[in-house]
């Protein structure tokens, strides 16, 4: 780490001059403190990453001229963030850089790039081509500048499944089992995965890797089983983990990977996670990190024997948790705080010493990124407190990042209406948005609420937030939003009551063209252009609609096609849960 320039970066990114300050540092054996009398801070710290959330704490102090002293000590050796770059959206060079120093200043030590695709291959131009990829020289500004703050920038890749956007290419047709999985054993499988680690590493600074290798649920069993017949899933597993890390051998590599396939493949049911698998006979390399990922539960005791039967392959345990703001519009808060703490009280008990947390982006990237501020605040915040709780979260969010922890929980509200954990991770606001003005396939399921009302309501709180400057745009999204979801109830309503208003119609499609424009905004804000076509497709589908209904009114021949069924797919709660395929149409998308 370069400190003084890992300081300046802090001031910069904070707008917050230490002039006029006498700071002085010492070491400390665990942890970090600081203690701000007036002009003078006194900083212990014990690591690298311990100091510059001290510093950043610090800032914080002297932006609200408050005096105070604190301490704290560290529980894990790694924090590390998780960020996914593989879903529609690829963070430009310059925000990811803002990223790194909001992380940084936040004591996290290294961050993954989760990139399936999204990383150059010299010799494979159809690799990542249109997604937004990163060249060469992107990676390695982005790995130097996290250096320069004491964060190591660590590639994950995919090295046997969740390959569906490179198999899309006919050039890879030689390589392919399923529509996502390798083909095992093949020479031409071993010559693709070297140019991918090659390709994966050589931009960093470090020779960590994370291979994935997660949820191949369906290895063997599409050309590999017609071309052998019979499989051994477990074979075939070993098998090309010790192919892959006789290449991480030989170039010099240290590779983890997720560590599900064991569980599932051990499993007499076939379970992820199965506490009760049989690992003895997998004889897996312990030099291989395997990261356990689990992010749904909010028991510690479900947890617990998972991470125990995890020291049975190896002593080098890794545990992932979310952030939650994957296949929805705004990021399920209450769920991330509950999920987290069951989490972190397991992996403490447990032993685990290397954490992780991931912003998954699923299904095309719906969140915006600044959404997932408050995650980030509250994963690492277990870093440095036993069981932290509102009072610390909302000091630290408000000193570390100038955000506001009540405000970035009226966003939990989108999807939940209860004011309870959303545990079922239900999605009304998704839904809402996305059903069709003539074919409301989640009907008789939204018939639940009156979100007219409740998210007029919403849209008033949201419009109450003083936010940061690094967060209004975000805010006038969702009080555009709220607003949208409002409208769209109502709308529906009368639809269904046979009220039809061309005007009602008219004023829904400009707010709706508002959101649209402030959503794309948000977008090139935070992220290269490649995957904005997907909202604007979206977007634009439903701004057609509302023309399309007005025309079939003017001309009397509208006509509502209600389900006099509930939908029963992802419903595990009374609005459910469901991706923009799911929800748009009862038809496929793409024939």
């Amino acid at each position: 780490m370069d400190k003084k320039f890992a300081f300046a970066e802090l001031e910069k990114y904070r707008k917050i001059s230490t002039r006029n300050y006498e700071f002085s540092f010492t070491k400390k054996k665990s942890g970090y403190s600081v203690n701000k009398h007036g002009k003078v801070i006194e900083i212990a710290s014990a690591t690298k990453n311990d100091l510059l959330r001290a510093y950043n704490y610090a800032l914080g102090l002297i932006k609200n001229d408050v005096d105070q002293r604190c301490t704290y000590s560290s529980h894990f050796d790694e924090l590390i963030g998780m960020i996914d770059l593989a879903r529609n959206a690829v963070l430009s060079v310059n925000y990811f850089k803002q990223q790194i120093c909001r992380l940084a200043g936040l004591g996290y030590t290294e961050i993954w790039l989760y990139l399936e695709d999204e990383f150059a291959i010299p010799e494979e131009p159809y690799f990542g081509m249109q997604r937004g990829r990163y060249s060469q020289a992107e990676l390695h500004e982005l790995a130097v500048y996290a250096d320069k703050l004491g964060v190591t920038l660590v590639p994950a890749i995919q090295a046997l499944a969740h390959l569906k956007n490179v198999f899309k290419w006919e050039h890879f047709n030689d390589i392919a089992d399923t529509t996502d999985n390798l083909y095992i054993g093949k020479r031409k499988t071993r010559e693709f995965v070297k140019r991918e680690l090659i390709a994966a590493t050589k931009p960093f600074l470090t020779n960590k890797i994370h291979l994935g290798m997660d949820e191949a649920h369906n290895l063997g069993l599409g050309r590999y089983f017609f071309d052998h017949g019979t499989i051994d899933q477990y074979g075939l597993m070993k098998q090309h983990v010790e192919m892959v890390f006789e290449l991480c051998k030989e170039l010099n590599l240290k590779p983890m990977m997720w560590s599900d396939m064991w569980f599932e493949i051990g499993s007499p049911t076939h379970m992820m996670y199965d506490p009760q698998a049989n690992l003895k006979e997998f004889k897996v390399d312990p030099q291989i990190g395997q990261v356990y990922w689990d992010y749904y539960s909010t028991d510690v005791n479900h947890y617990l024997p998972v991470m125990k039967k995890h020291f049975e392959l190896t002593d080098n345990v890794y545990f992932a948790m979310g952030i939650w703001t994957w296949g929805r519009l705004a990021p399920n808060q209450s769920k991330m705080l509950a999920t987290i703490k069951a989490g972190m009280i397991a992996a403490k008990k447990a032993g685990i010493k290397k954490i992780a947390t991931t912003a998954w982006r699923d299904d095309g990237a719906e969140t915006p990124f600044a959404a997932s501020y408050l995650g980030w605040q509250v994963f690492s915040d277990y870093q440095y407190e036993d069981q932290p709780e509102q009072r610390e979260f909302a000091n630290n969010f408000k000193m570390m990042q100038d955000e506001d922890f009540t405000s970035y929980m009226l966003l939990d509200q989108f999807d939940n209406p209860r004011s309870i954990t959303n545990e079922k991770d239900m999605i009304p606001s998704k839904l809402l948005l996305y059903e069709d003005l003539m074919q409301p396939r989640y009907y008789q399921n939204l018939k639940h609420g009156d979100f007219s009302e409740y998210y007029h309501e919403l849209t008033q709180k949201l419009s109450d937030v003083v936010p940061s400057e690094y967060s209004g745009l975000l805010f006038n999204y969702y009080i555009q939003l709220a607003l949208v979801l409002s409208k769209k109830a109502h709308l529906m309503n009368d639809l269904i009551n046979k009220k039809y208003s061309l005007g009602e119609l008219s004023d829904y499609r400009a707010e709706l063209q508002d959101l649209a424009d402030q959503r794309m905004h948000l977008w090139f804000n935070e992220n290269k252009s490649n995957g904005s076509e997907i909202l604007d497709i979206r977007f634009g589908g439903m701004l057609q609609r509302i023309r399309t209904v007005s025309d079939l009114i003017e001309r009397n021949q509208f006509q509502m096609d209600l389900p006099t069924k509930e939908m029963d797919k992802h419903i595990d709660d009374e609005f459910g849960n469901g991706r923009y395929f799911e929800i748009v149409s009862p038809s496929d998308i793409s024939w």
